[in-house]
């Protein structure tokens, strides 16, 4: 049944107050006045509940939004468009838009950053492959505490649509002020509703939404990084359509776009190498179905000339990057043949091979000093189902073993700055994210998604009191002086 409007609901209060004063000066009998008089009660009652429902939405909408945010985001459908207001000519080629802005300014902060000043931030979904939350049915994020291991904050967010795709790859701006949650009108981010794909920019202090992006086709990974300039980038993968990069500090603008005219081929994985002087990209020829038969490689793409140089021997499905802090190597694996590749960056060469140790690598991950690869075996391009870590010895460049950790569906292994020695395995199957001790092989502890929802990547972020904060890990590396003293670790390891 339709409740009645307010408007509604004061004309009927009004006659009903007519109405009682009408039967008191006309001598109707006691049971009648009272009757009215009861009827007046309750439309009035009914009246001050349908005030206090608009004071309370105007309140969301002028303020901020509610812990689960109800966002349609479709006001303005992607579409053609010309380089002008928030577009660019990059934007327009990717055909991205921006959908909706919200003031998050006044609203109250989410967490108390001066208790909590290193936290791992990453996604929550529905799941995918043999995991699907039968309790999570949004999208959203979570904050956990990088020294305690304890959840600080959780966020849901609905957009209306029937599903919500699930996150493969949160992001949080250099500077720690942005959070990106991709998602979309469609089960998975490759199953999408045509224009339906969106990026959900959340102010990180708040947890409230900033901005909604829309665009066609789903996002992959978002990734954090300052390039060789200083100017601070988010990269933001497009499943096998490319890629841009958004400017965090100019309103996320798209300032860059990677498609197949420059690439000449389907990519997956992106990362920008520690200097931030380049993108890696790694393609496929003929698409996913015909990597086990086609070989594929990796275009190394200089960010500022946009000049692309191709390197092969990398296998069939290239897939996961590591680089070496002073920039000599990069490591990356391949999913087919379950290799990882040293590449030579100075010559773009590959210089060595090693078994993964697991099927279907996916995401790889030096450790402190660099004298050890771990290996997510995710079984990418075979079951999707893996839950083991590959561990490769970099000096002699040999397998040394797999570790069972109980996972399922993992994606990625991400180092705690603070903890060096600690490995974050965010485990999609198993809805956790499970804390990998890498010195003595063991997992530590397991931390449960906040609501059940499955997880995926995520970035290690150090916030000051005031908010202000900076992204010290992701999925590309380690960060400044984190970055700083993985080099010297691994300068001290080679030399002794």
């Amino acid at each position: 049944m339709r409740k009645p409007s307010w408007r509604l609901l004061v004309a009927i209060t009004a006659f009903l107050a007519f109405a009682t004063a009408a039967c008191s000066s006309e001598g109707a009998s006691q049971a009648d006045l009272d009757a009215a008089q009861a009827d007046l009660a309750a439309a009035q009652a009914e009246l001050a509940t349908a005030q206090q429902t608009i004071s309370d939405l105007q309140g969301q909408i002028g303020g901020g939004a509610p812990t689960v945010i109800v966002q349609t985001a479709t006001e303005n459908p992607t579409g053609p468009a010309t380089p002008e207001g928030w577009n660019t000519p990059a934007s327009v080629k990717a055909g991205v838009q921006l959908l909706a802005t919200y003031d998050t300014s006044g609203d109250p902060d989410a967490w108390d950053p001066a208790a909590h000043p290193h936290v791992f931030v990453t996604s929550e979904g529905v799941g995918y492959a043999g995991f699907v939350s039968e309790v999570f049915t949004l999208v959203g994020y979570q904050v956990i505490d990088a020294d305690t291991h304890e959840h600080v904050y959780s966020r849901q967010f609905d957009l209306g649509f029937e599903s919500h795709a699930t996150p493969h790859g949160l992001g949080v701006s250099p500077d720690g002020r942005w959070i990106y949650v991709p998602t979309g009108n469609g089960s998975q981010p490759w199953q999408m509703e045509p224009d339906g794909a969106r990026i959900l920019v959340v102010d990180a202090r708040t947890g409230t939404i900033a901005q909604v992006l829309g665009f066609t086709g789903g996002a992959h990974h978002i990734k954090g990084f300052t390039d060789a300039a200083g100017n601070d980038r988010m990269i933001v993968e497009r499943q096998y359509s490319g890629a841009f990069l958004m400017d965090p500090n100019d309103n996320n603008r798209i300032v860059a776009e990677y498609g197949a005219d420059l690439l000449f081929g389907q990519n997956y994985q992106i990362d920008a190498n520690p200097a931030g002087t380049h993108l890696y990209f790694d393609v496929s020829f003929g698409g996913r179905g015909n990597a086990p038969y086609v070989p594929g490689a990796v275009a190394k793409v200089d960010l500022e000339t946009r000049q692309v140089t191709y390197i092969n021997g990398v296998g069939n499905y290239p897939n996961g990057f590591a680089f070496t802090a002073d920039g000599a190597f990069t490591y990356v694996a391949d999913s087919v043949t379950s290799t990882v590749f040293k590449i030579d960056n100075a010559t773009n060469r590959v210089v060595g091979a090693a078994q993964s140790g697991v099927p279907g690598p996916y995401e790889i991950a030096l450790n402190y000093d660099e004298t050890e690869l771990w290996v997510i075996g995710k079984g990418e391009m075979t079951f999707n189902l893996g839950g083991s870590l590959g561990l490769i010895d970099t000096k002699t460049f040999r397998t040394v073993r797999d570790y069972d950790i109980g996972g399922q569906t993992i994606d990625h292994d991400i180092m705690n700055p603070w903890h060096p020695e600690e490995l974050w395995v965010t485990s999609s199957g198993t809805a956790e994210v499970i804390v990998f001790d890498m010195p003595t092989r063991t997992v530590s502890v397991r931390i449960p998604d906040a609501n059940g929802g499955d997880t995926h990547s995520g970035a290690f972020v150090e916030y000051n009191p005031d908010f202000t904060g900076t992204l010290i890990n992701d999925m590309t590396g380690p960060k400044g002086w984190f970055l700083e003293a993985v080099a010297a670790a691994a300068a001290a390891a080679a030399a002794g």
